[in-house]
């Protein structure tokens, strides 16, 4: 993509439900800190008060909270579109004329719904991040005629839109903000494994995210399972870290129920720095179907943990299975049981995969991904082609 000159720096809103969070919101802040690195402002409105809007200001970004979208909490709301939608246009666009906007850069589907009819209703352009895996609805379809570039986190995620969406959307894999030294990595490792009482010597394997059905955490107990009690001489135990969120993973407790391995897996819900548990583990599971891309598998990638990724999923245009992780179809049980056992046994192929895995995460640094989202914004922004 040419640079084309920019008008700028942008006025950008962000928006978010306040109480509906996840790894595709850590990615879209990410981007926009990167894009105030670059000196654009930045503005973050919550649709009521939780994790979104308490990280946003966490990370130092100017908040702003409207009503709550809807008086059903987070993840009971059916992912569709509702009057909820349409009800948020006045304080929505009375917002945008207030601050003057340039770019709505929605990150989800509720806000693309939210935010189109407001950003064509004023001088703001609107731009859709696409971090889905299911065709677009209706609803979807007719907020991304309104948008002047739709950015698919993959081409696995872009092959799904319609060809006319297609025309004007570009693949951007999402950043990555941190990554771990050999000794930051061993400090945590550490201080993670002392908190959880977990062995020093133990082979420890973690699965990170909400505990949804997509997810498919409970895939970890039939690893455990397969393997056995240890694994190279050393006890094998499991790390299942996450919220529980709609719709929910039902078999993970019935498998643990029933292969008797609750003294194994250590449960400690969601965790804070995620980075920090990852680097407590030996290896990094990610067997969900229909993932755009997995921010949890690129973080680990980017701390030095060999991953196992899906193939039903974005991660396939990015890991080169056995150089800088593994790729596995998400049914084959064998195949993940093998592979964590061959991961274990052989600390030398560890090793090498998780130097190459963190190498290739390192091409996706902040300030180059908030580069060319810069100049999506400068090729496309209707004040730029007046």
């Amino acid at each position: 993509m040419p640079d084309l000159p920019t008008v700028g720096p942008f006025n950008i809103l962000f928006p978010y439900a306040g109480d509906r969070f996840g790894g595709s919101n850590v990615s879209s802040l990410v981007m926009a800190c990167g894009l105030r690195e670059r000196g654009h402002t930045i503005t973050v409105a919550t649709h009521g008060p939780g994790r979104a809007h308490d990280e946003a200001a966490m990370r130092g970004l100017t908040t702003l909270m409207l009503p709550a979208l809807s008086r059903h909490p987070g993840y009971s709301r059916p992912d569709r579109f509702r009057m909820d939608h349409l009800a948020a246009f006045g304080p929505a666009r009375a917002m945008l004329n207030a601050n003057a906007i340039d770019i709505v850069h929605t990150n989800d589907l509720a806000m693309l719904r939210t935010w189109a009819l407001p950003a064509a209703a004023t001088r703001a352009s609107l731009f859709a991040h696409w971090r889905a895996a299911s065709q677009a609805g209706v609803s979807v379809q007719a907020a991304m005629f309104l948008a002047e570039k739709v950015i698919s986190v993959s081409q696995y995620s872009k092959d799904i839109l319609p060809g006319w969406v297609q025309r004007k959307c570009i693949v951007e894999f999402n950043a990555l903000e941190e990554f771990y030294t050999a000794d930051a990595r061993k400090e945590a490792r550490a201080r993670i494994r002392e908190q959880l009482g977990c062995p020093v010597d133990a082979a420890l394997i973690g699965v990170f995210g909400n505990l949804t059905k997509r997810k498919r955490a409970h895939v970890i107990v039939d690893i455990l399972a397969g393997i056995g009690e240890s694994v190279a001489g050393r006890p094998l135990l499991g790390l299942v870290c996450g919220a529980l969120a709609e719709p929910r993973d039902e078999e993970i407790d019935g498998k643990i129920d029933a292969h008797g391995l609750q003294p194994r897996i250590f449960r400690p819900g969601f965790v804070r720095p995620a980075l920090d548990w990852m680097a407590a583990c030996d290896v990094i599971i990610a067997p969900a179907v229909k993932e755009p891309l997995a921010r949890n598998v690129l973080e680990a990638m980017a701390v030095g943990i060999p991953v196992a990724t899906s193939d039903d999923g974005g991660l396939r245009e990015f890991i080169v299975s056995g150089s800088d992780g593994y790729v596995l179809a998400p049914d084959d049980i064998e195949g993940w049981t093998n592979c964590c056992r061959r991961l274990l046994a052989d600390p030398a192929l560890a090793q090498r995969i998780g130097r190459n895995g963190q190498a290739k995460a390192r091409s996706l640094s902040i300030p180059e991904h908030a580069k060319r989202i810069e100049v999506i914004y400068g090729n496309s922004h209707k004040k730029n082609l007046i």
